[in-house]
């Protein structure tokens, strides 16, 4: 009966993690190519946040009951702390990042120690090179937010708006390499880096982009 019950609130815990992120995805790419603080930017983008957020927490239910392996963990530590940060950035638009966001960054550092510690067992579909790989990427962002504290009103000035954009994107296309990563596994790692390639790609573009607008105006 125990083992009835923890196979099924494991494959609830799936379908709603399944179903939230499959939204999220869909709505997510809207916001993500529309024009940036217009009507359907706002719109779709407050429709992703419930859908990512959802998405976020059942894969924290998985890792907390259901034993993933590391570099899923990874994955999952990157789309949450980029999604995080990303909503942070918009809540920071009268001033610079303070201590919350600080102990956010320390406490994701904390959380990559422990991954490169951790990283020698994996699976097939999730080998231990792509949790290094996302660990590694996940680190360089906590430490660029903290380097934010030693430089907040230029960013405040200058940076906050592209802070927002690259890690809500970077939260899409993680979410995006994951849910591949899972459900097409015979193609890993192509299945992942693939999505994760295309998030930089997109990232550079909507930089560009952002860099270009700010400079004719």
């Amino acid at each position: 009966m125990v083992e009835l019950q923890y196979a099924d609130w494991h494959a609830f815990n799936i379908a709603v993690h399944v179903t939230a992120g499959a939204l999220g995805l869909l709505v997510g790419i809207i916001p993500m190519v529309s024009q940036k603080g217009g009507a359907r930017h706002l719109l779709f983008g407050q429709a992703f946040v419930p859908c990512a957020t959802l998405a976020l927490v059942t894969a924290t239910v998985g890792i907390v009951f259901f034993d993933p392996p590391p570099a899923l963990i990874a994955a999952t530590l990157t789309a949450g702390y980029q999604f995080v940060g990303s909503l942070r950035s918009l809540h920071l638009k009268d001033r610079g990042p303070g201590f919350f966001d600080a102990l956010l960054a320390i406490a994701c550092l904390a959380a990559c120690v422990w991954l490169f510690s951790s990283m020698s067992s994996g699976t097939r579909s999730w080998p231990p090179a792509l949790g290094y790989g996302t660990a590694g990427f996940l680190s360089l962002v906590a430490l660029y937010d903290l380097s934010r504290h030693a430089w907040a009103v230029s960013w405040l000035a200058h940076a906050r708006p592209l802070d927002h954009g690259l890690k809500m994107t970077s939260a899409y296309f993680a979410m995006l390499a994951a849910g591949a990563g899972n459900i097409l596994r015979d193609y890993q790692p192509f299945s992942q880096v693939g999505p994760t390639v295309l998030g930089v790609f997109v990232a550079v573009v909507l930089a560009v982009s952002y860099l270009r607008k700010r400079k004719n105006a």
